[in-house]
């Protein structure tokens, strides 16, 4: 395996940091998977990637919108559940 010496400002460094620990990896398996992550994303252009990025939070919005909705829903059903006991 190859070495290379990367700068990373404190933010970054802590966030990798949690999330290698979260998923129980190293500082440095982590750095690698999200290098393949990027690597493999099939963009040739700055302007490509910065579009497939706002279809993703796009995407992600809609799919945090409904399951706020789902949330609210399900907690009305126990409400009327608990209230009919």
């Amino acid at each position: 395996m190859a070495t290379a010496l990367i700068h990373f400002d404190e933010k970054q460094k802590r966030r990798l940091t949690k999330r290698a620990r979260l998923r129980g990896k190293s500082f440095s398996q982590e750095v690698r998977n999200a290098v393949d992550m990027y690597l493999s994303v099939p963009v040739d252009t700055e302007a490509e990637l910065s579009a497939l990025a706002k279809l993703a939070n796009e995407s992600t919005d809609r799919s945090i919108a409904r399951l706020d909705e789902t949330i609210a829903y399900l907690r009305k059903g126990l409400r009327s559940m608990r209230k009919t006991r």
